[in-house]
């Protein structure tokens, strides 16, 4: 097989296309979990350090919510990919007194 016969873009698009599966080979089963489906949970806010504040959901992977106005014990729903560090989406759960 020679180069000298393939164009700029068709080597382009083969590099491209092994970096994809490089990249995909060496996360593994990370690639996995990055197209599963998303979790909702009720959470307490653990630490609060600053104003990034601590939780831990049911996969025990500590997740961090920046600029949080929440205190420490505060319940919330948290939306997170399990085995992902990132949070899609929290809440403050309502409170009601009855």
């Amino acid at each position: 097989m020679s180069f000298q016969n393939i164009s700029i873009q068709k080597l382009a698009i083969i590099f491209i296309v092994a970096g994809v599966v490089i990249v995909f080979a060496i996360m593994g089963s990370s690639a996995k979990s990055l197209f599963s489906n998303s979790i909702t949970e009720n959470v307490n806010v653990k630490l609060k350090q600053g104003s990034e504040c601590i939780v831990e959901p049911s996969d025990k992977v500590p997740r961090t919510i920046p600029n949080c106005q929440y205190a420490i014990g505060d319940s919330i729903s948290v939306t997170y990919k399990p085995q992902q560090p990132s949070i899609e989406k929290y809440e403050l759960n309502n409170v009601s007194n009855t």
